[in-house]
Order: C-alpha cells, then sequence, then structure tokens
C-alpha cells in the first residue's frame, strides 16, 4: 500500500509488533504506550522497544547491511524525504522479496544449507563463502568467479569418484573414460559431457538399481547447461572485457547453486560408496 517505502521508526514498529506475533517476546515485556505510540526512530532498551540494548545495536547493523547490499535505500518518494530515517525497497529488494528462499545477503544461514549437504568439499565451501563476500559488498563480476570455481571443483569431484565406482564396477569402461579424461587440455565442460555419457554407457551395460534411481532427480541437459554457463561466466567476467554481470541474474545464481549442490553430492556420494 505505501510502495514499499517509509521510516525507519515505522520499520521498528512493525519489527517489535512481528517478535510479539513471533512469540520471540511476550505481551507482558512490552510497555504499549511507548512502544506502539513512538514516532522516533532512535530506539531505547524496554522503553519503546521490548528489545535489550545489544539488539537495539543489532538491529541497526542489519538496517545498515541491507543499505550496503542493495536491498534498501536511503530516501522515500512524496512528503517523506530524500534521506534518512526514510528509505525505500530497490529494485533489487523486490527481487529479493518474490523468492521464498535464504538469500545471499543472510550469509551465515546460506552457508549453514549449504554446509548441511551431506560430505560437501571444502573447496566448494571456501569459493561460496568468498563468493557472498564478493557479492554483498557489490563485487558482482568477483562472486561469479567464486562461484565458477565452485561449480568446477564439483564437476572434478564427479569426474573422479565416477571412475574410481567404474573402476570397481565396469573395468573395462574405466580404462576408456579414464583415457578420455586425461586428454591434454580438457576443459571443464568436455570433462562434464564426457562423465554424463560415460554414466549413460555405464546404465546400459549394468543394471544398477540405486544409480537409476537417482537419474530422475538430476535432468542431464539442464545440468550440463548450468556447468557450461558456470564455466563460460567466469571465463567471461575474470578477463579483459566490456561484460558487466547483472546483480539480479547473479542472485538466482546463488538462489539455484545450493540446490544445484545438493542433487550432485546424492551422485559424488553414492559412487564413493560404492567404489
Amino acid at each position: 500500500m505505501y510502495d514499499y517505502q517509509g521510516s525507519q521508526s515505522d520499520l521498528f514498529r512493525l519489527l517489535n509488533g512481528l517478535l510479539i506475533n513471533k512469540d520471540i517476546r511476550s505481551l507482558k515485556d512490552t510497555i504499549y504506550s511507548e512502544a506502539w505510540g513512538c514516532g522516533s526512530n532512535l530506539l531505547y532498551e524496554n522503553r519503546n522497544t521490548s528489545l535489550s540494548r545489544g539488539e537495539v545495536l543489532k538491529v541497526y547493523q542489519e538496517f545498515n547491511s541491507l543499505i550496503v547490499q542493495g536491498v534498501i535505500a536511503p530516501g522515500a518518494y512524496g512528503s517523506y524525504g530524500p534521506d534518512l530515517p526514510y528509505f525505500h525497497v530497490t529494485e533489487y529488494g523486490l527481487e529479493c522479496l518474490k523468492q521464498t528462499d535464504i538469500l545471499p545477503y543472510d550469509q551465515d544461514g546460506y552457508l549453514k544449507k549449504l554446509q548441511n549437504i551431506k560430505d560437501i568439499n571444502d573447496w566448494v565451501v571456501f569459493y561460496v563463502t568468498e563468493g557472498l563476500r564478493c557479492f554483498n559488498t557489490n563485487c558482482i563480476n568477483s562472486s561469479m568467479i567464486n562461484i565458477g570455481l565452485a561449480g568446477e571443483t564439483i564437476v572434478e569431484e564427479l569426474s573422479s569418484s565416477f571412475l574410481d565406482f567404474l573402476k570397481k564396477n565396469d573395468t573395462s569402461l574405466s580404462v576408456s573414460y579414464q583415457t578420455e579424461l586425461e586428454q591434454p587440455r580438457i576443459t571443464i565442460s568436455v570433462k562434464f559431457t564426457k562423465y554424463l555419457d560415460y554414466q549413460k554407457k555405464y546404465l546400459k551395460n549394468n543394471r544398477d538399481f540405486g544409480l537409476s534411481a537417482l537419474k530422475p532427480k538430476l535432468d542431464n541437459s539442464s545440468s550440463e547447461i548450468y556447468a557450461t554457463f558456470t564455466r563460460l561466466t567466469r571465463n567471461t567476467v575474470s578477463h579483459p572485457n566490456e561484460i558487466i554481470m547483472d546483480r539480479i541474474k547473479v542472485l538466482m545464481f546463488f538462489l539455484s547453486f545450493v540446490d544445484y549442490c545438493e542433487l550432485q553430492y546424492l551422485f559424488i556420494n553414492y559412487y564413493k560408496l560404492n567404489s
């Protein structure tokens, strides 16, 4: 109704109401006359908010973090004013509001979700962490470089774990697959394509109900496009050129990346378990 804009005092009153609504604070901890009637953007411990002094400081920190990350910006249209305490949600912030998943600016929540993936490679977590730091300081190209490195790490682990799997379960196929992988100057996208090809050959030659059950979880064509796009994008943004990555496009990449990792590690862990 207000076009996603307002004043800090409006936001803080809404925050206080949500704390009560979600049972984080009880009704008896709140002084109604000031908690609901205060028009100031200055918060005071247990007076015009049910927050403690330390929590008030955290609210200020998070508010300013959202400004740095481009989710909100100072100033609101109309009779509000051009500067703080008035603010508005940016175009990028509106895209964030459309999402129902954990967003990259919630770095701790995002990394926790990533680290919950069983046996995920430490380098994948490292590159994604670096990517998040870059993304949240508006270094968009640098964030994509790190996502690309994380994607390449996954492809390398897929290739090596599948090779070990073939050595135990289909020796003849493992010999030709290893020869393909050892071609000079083989690219990540080609390596991934070879992996998909030999996975298909293996399933054609062998009755592997476990791997067959996993296959429908990951569409080969979309998976291949993702791996190729990651490599090409990383290479594009890491060399001098006129291409600047769009923040919203990279946001969508971050949102899909954890699910992509989760699916690929179902295969990686299956190969390792059966090697």
